[in-house]
Formats: structure tokens, sequence, C-alpha cells
């Protein structure tokens, strides 16, 4: 079931779980949404793309990222939420630069408390994750969470930007992958990979699944299946960086 609005496109379209708006504070390069007491864990959120340079309404301003940092902020986490340059393939170099540098200003944040940091990748933000998994520590991170994310892609030859599933089986921090039942193929085969070879190494993966979902499912899937995954998934995150 979706109650789309035909003159807006699928990520501008309504967050499908109502929730109360918080607005996110700006600092530098990043919008901070922030929960009743500090300090507290943060989650960075990692959004897809390439997005195109002339795209009016930039990712901290889509309704799913607004919402979700809303979500976490009301969960008692920090939610971070900026904008990479990934805008084709040529950048995704700058954008790899850009995350690090996000990761790093939220948790030297006062109110954040560094040693409890998470990243949440999101579509084609997930070509980044084999990174992160593959040194946690440099990173920073203490758990790190896929929402339909793109954990590798057959045409990307690239030792900066590793595949998630082999730095995956290698590490031990919690880790969450939320998957709609409809996907893209691609994006299908790398998180059964991923999970086929954690199983192989008996390393746990939490798994989400949206029976009926969609890519960008929580606005474009107006569904109690959606709803219920986007509450688990802020929950897990409460759990995580306790």
């Amino acid at each position: 079931m979706t109650t789309a609005t035909p003159e807006l496109p699928p990520y501008l379209q309504r967050f499908v779980l109502p929730h109360d708006t918080v607005e996110p504070e700006r600092s530098g390069a990043l919008d901070v949404y922030l929960p009743a007491a500090t300090p507290a864990p943060a989650v960075l959120m990692v959004h897809g793309g390439p997005v195109p340079r002339d795209r009016e309404v930039r990712p901290p301003d889509w309704p799913a990222y607004r919402a979700y940092g809303a979500l976490l902020a009301q969960a008692g986490v920090v939610g971070g939420m900026f904008e990479h340059g990934f805008v084709d393939e040529t950048t995704l170099g700058t954008a790899h630069e850009n995350i690090r540098a996000a990761g790093a200003a939220l948790r030297a944040d006062s109110r954040v408390d560094a040693d409890r940091f998470g990243m949440w990748f999101f579509s084609a933000g997930g070509l980044f994750m084999g990174s992160v998994l593959a040194d946690p520590p440099a990173w920073g991170v203490a758990a790190v969470a896929g929402t339909y994310a793109a954990l590798g892609h057959p045409d990307l030859e690239d030792p900066v930007l590793p595949p998630a599933a082999v730095p995956a089986e290698l590490s031990d921090i919690p880790l969450l992958l939320v998957l709609p039942e409809h996907d893209f193929e691609w994006i299908v085969t790398a998180s059964a990979e991923l999970l086929e070879r954690c199983a192989t190494e008996h390393r746990s993966v939490d798994v989400i699944t949206v029976p009926g979902g969609h890519h960008g499912f929580e606005t474009v899937d107006d569904t109690d299946e959606a709803r219920d995954a986007i509450r688990r998934s802020i929950a897990w995150w409460a759990v995580a960086l306790h």
C-alpha cells in the first residue's frame, strides 16, 4: 500500500511513521538532532547517491533523514546528518573523505559520548561501509547499520572501498541490516553474500526484514510492516550504543 503524492519524487514523500518533529542544530557541516540529556551516544547517517549537483532539495532535508534524526534524539541518541560529495563515480574518494570528516566532527562534539558512536548507511551510502568495517577503531565506531544498503557493486574496484562482506566477517562490532523484500537485485546479492560469509564464520548479524517493502520504504510503503521496521531500527541503535 502506498499513498504517494504524484508530483513528488519518492525520496521527498511523507515519512510513513508519525513522529514528533525535532529541529536540528547546525554545527559546521552537520545537522545535529539532540536528545533531552547529553552527553549521549551518537549515530551519523550516511546517505546514498549519486546526488546530482542541481537537485534542489539536498539529502539533509529529505523527510527520511529528518525523521530518523528526530527519532534517534527521542530515543536518547544524538543524530548526525550531513551531505557528502558523491555526485558521480569520480567523486567517491571525495565522498569517502567527507564521511570521515563528518564522523570525526560528530565524535568531537562535547554533547556526544565519543566511545558510543555508530554509523548508519543507506542505499549507495553502503559502498562506504566496507571501509569502516575494515578498521572500526580508525573510524571510532562501536556499531554499524545498513538500511537497503549497497554493500558492494560488481563494477566497483577500489581498494579503499572494499565490498562489506569480507571485513564484516572479520569484524565483531554490532551490525544490523534492514532488508526490504523488494530491493534492487545487485543490492540483494551483496547482502546475501555478506550474510552467508558471516554465518560461515559464526559472526552474528542482526537482520530486520520488511515484508512487502521497497527501496526507500520509509517514504514509499505506507504499511504496518514499514513502520515496524523503522521502530525496530531505532530500538536497535538504543541497545547497540547503550
